[in-house]
C-alpha cells in the first residue's frame, strides 16, 4: 500500500492571506494585552445507505471562527460569511469588545502562544514530525505547514461516489445472499468524510485534512434484533478491504446465533472485554472525569482524589488519551479520534491520564489549563473540540485507550476459568461526580473451563448487556491485559493498542469524532444485567 498525505486545495489554501490580517487586526498594537487566532473549517462528505432502499447523501459546511484571550475570558465570533471587508470589520469589534474587559482586570495575566522552536518534537508522532519540518528545518511563523492524513490515491474507490455507493449495494447484496431465510433484512452504509482546518496566530499558519472512512454493515434477524459491524479509521478505501465473504459470513452466523440466544441471568461475572467495549470503559471510567472543564467547574471528583493521592484502580490500570494515533497493532492507519491539532492549534501529543491506579493532571483545552482546579494549573493538551464552526469549545477525548499488557486472547480466556466475553461495545455512560459506570455489549459470549465455546446470550430482557459497576471497584479487577498484536507480540512496530471507531456526546450532546480502545482485559467480576 502506497500511501501520501490528502492535499490542502488550492481553493482552501487561498484563504491564508485573509486568516493572517484577521490575526493582525485583532491583535494590531495589543499583543501585551491578548492573544487572538483564526480558524477556517471545512466539510466535505459522501455518504451512501443501501437497506430496503437506495439512498445517498453529501455534506457540505465551511466557516470561520475568530478567538481573542484577554485575562481569563474567551471572546469569540463565528460566521460563513467570507467577504473579507465583513470579517475585517467583525475582527475590530471583537478586539474593542476585549480590549473594554481587559482594562477592568487588575494585574491580568497575558499569554503568549508557543513558538515552533518551543514544540517538543519528540513527542509528537512520526507523521506529526515529518510534515512539520521542511527541508529538515522548523518553519517561519508566516510559512503555511499542512498535515495530511494518509490515503492510498490508487483506490478509485476512495474518490469516486459512483463506486461508492456501489460498494455499499454489493455488500449489502452479499449479507442478504449469505443469510437466506435466516434475515429478514440488511444493510450497508459507506461514509466518507474530509475535514480540513486552518490555523492562523502570530506564531504559525497551518492545516489540516483528515480524511477517513466508515463502513457500517448490519444483519436484521426475523424477529428483529440487529447484529452490526462497524469498520473504519483515518484512510480511504483501504478501510474497508477487510470486508471480504469470511467477514459477512461470521455477520451472518451471529446473527443467527443472536436470533436463538439464551437470557443471562444478571450477576456479577468474570468478564473478557475487547477492544471495542475495553475503549468504552476507558471513555467513561477516567475520561470524561478527566476533562479539564468537568474538573475546573467542580462536576469531578478526580481534582480530590489526585489532591489527596488516592488510588483509583489496580497496577493494570493505566490510561491514555492520544490524538496521534497514526497506526494500530499491524493497522497501518489510525482511527477518527485522530488529529494534527485541534481546534485551538495545539499539536497532538500522547498524555497518561491514569497511571497504575493514580491519576494525573486532566485533558485541558488552554482555558482549562490557565485556570485549572483544586491542584492549580496544569499543561495544555490536544483536547479542545468543538462539533462543528458553529457550537462552542471545550475540553473533549481524543482516542482513549488501555495500555497492553503481555498475554494472548486464549491465556485470557484460560485465566478466566467460567465466565463471557463482552466484544462489541452498545454505548456507555459515567457519572464523573459519583463515579458510578455502565458500558453497553451487543451479547456475551460464554467461556467455560477456559475455552471460548461459542454460545451467546443476550440481556435479562432479550436485549443487549450492561456491564456496570463503581469505577474504583471496576478499575481495581483488572486481572490481566493482552499484547497489542499477537502477530506482535513485541510490538515492534510501536504502534498504539486498537481503538474502534467512535464518537462522544456532551452537554447538550455536542457531538465529536471520539476512538477508544485498548487490549483484551480480564477483569475479575463486572455486574451484568
Amino acid at each position: 500500500m502506497n500511501t501520501i498525505p490528502y492535499p490542502l486545495t488550492d481553493e482552501l489554501r487561498a484563504f491564508f492571506p485573509t486568516l493572517e490580517k484577521l490575526v493582525h487586526t485583532l491583535e494590531a498594537g495589543a499583543q501585551d494585552k491578548l492573544y487572538a487566532f483564526a480558524v477556517l473549517e471545512d466539510l466535505d462528505q459522501f455518504q451512501s445507505h443501501v437497506s430496503q432502499t437506495e439512498a445517498t447523501g453529501l455534506t457540505m459546511d465551511r466557516g470561520i471562527v475568530l478567538r481573542i484571550l484577554a485575562g481569563r475570558r474567551n471572546f469569540e465570533y463565528a460566521t460563513n460569511n467570507f467577504d473579507e471587508a465583513a470579517l475585517l470589520a467583525a475582527a475590530e469589534t471583537l478586539k474593542a469588545e476585549a480590549l473594554d474587559y481587559f482594562q477592568t482586570l487588575e494585574k491580568p495575566p497575558v499569554y503568549t502562544p508557543p513558538s515552533w522552536s518551543d514544540e517538543p518534537l519528540e513527542a509528537f508522532a512520526e507523521p506529526i514530525r515529518e510534515q512539520i519540518l521542511i527541508g529538515g528545518e522548523l518553519p517561519q511563523a508566516g510559512t503555511p505547514v499542512h498535515f495530511g492524513s494518509a490515503y492510498d490515491p490508487s483506490l478509485s474507490e476512495s474518490m469516486s461516489k459512483a463506486e461508492t455507493a456501489a460498494r455499499s449495494k454489493a455488500i449489502k447484496e452479499a449479507i442478504m445472499k449469505e443469510g437466506g431465510d435466516k434475515l429478514a433484512s440488511a444493510g450497508c452504509m459507506i461514509r466518507r468524510k474530509v475535514k480540513t482546518r486552518l490555523f492562523a496566530d502570530r506564531t504559525r499558519m497551518m492545516s489540516q485534512s483528515l480524511f477517513s472512512s466508515l463502513y457500517y454493515l448490519y444483519a436484521i434477524t426475523p424477529s428483529g434484533k440487529t447484529v452490526r459491524d462497524i469498520i473504519g479509521g483515518m484512510a480511504g478505501a483501504e478501510a474497508g478491504a477487510t470486508i471480504h465473504e469470511e467477514l459477512i459470513a461470521q455477520l451472518v452466523e451471529t446473527a443467527n446465533k443472536v436470533e436463538h440466544a439464551e437470557r443471562i441471568q444478571p450477576g456479577r461475572y468474570r468478564i473478557i472485554t475487547g477492544p471495542d467495549v475495553t475503549g468504552v470503559i476507558a471513555h467513561e471510567a477516567f475520561g470524561h472525569t478527566q476533562e479539564g472543564d468537568t474538573c475546573r467547574l467542580g462536576r469531578s471528583c478526580a481534582p480530590g482524589l489526585k489532591r489527596s493521592g488516592t488510588l483509583v484502580g489496580n497496577e493494570h490500570a493505566s490510561i491514555i488519551n492520544n490524538a496521534g494515533v497514526f497506526a494500530m497493532g499491524k493497522i497501518p492507519y489510525g482511527v477518527n479520534g485522530t488529529h494534527f491539532f485541534d481546534d485551538e492549534g495545539f499539536i497532538a501529543r500522547p498524555q497518561v491520564i491514569l497511571d497504575e491506579g493514580k491519576l494525573s493532571s486532566p485533558m485541558n483545552d488552554l482555558m482549562s489549563s490557565l485556570v485549572g482546579d483544586i491542584n492549580g494549573p496544569s499543561p495544555r493538551q490536544s483536547n479542545g473540540k468543538r462539533e462543528s464552526w458553529k457550537r462552542p469549545l471545550m475540553p473533549r477525548q481524543t482516542n482513549t485507550y488501555f495500555t497492553a499488557g503481555d498475554k494472548t486472547l486464549d491465556e485470557l480466556a484460560e485465566l478466566c476459568g467460567n465466565g463471557f466475553i463482552a466484544e462489541h461495545a452498545h454505548g456507555g455512560m459515567e457519572d464523573p461526580k459519583g463515579m458510578g459506570l455502565t458500558a453497553g455489549t451487543e451479547y456475551l459470549e460464554e467461556v467455560k473451563g477456559g475455552k471460548r465455546t461459542g454460545k451467546l446470550f443476550l440481556g435479562p430482557q432479550g436485549g443487549h448487556i450492561e456491564l456496570s459497576d463503581p469505577v474504583p471497584r471496576l478499575l481495581g479487577s483488572i486481572l490481566a491485559k493482552s499484547v497489542i498484536s499477537e502477530e506482535d507480540p513485541m510490538n515492534e512496530t510501536g504502534s498504539e493498542p486498537i481503538n474502534k471507531w467512535g464518537g462522544c456526546g456532551k452537554y447538550h450532546k455536542e457531538s465529536v469524532e471520539a476512538g477508544c480502545g485498548g487490549p483484551w482485559i480480564l477483569w475479575a467480576g463486572i455486574t451484568c444485567g
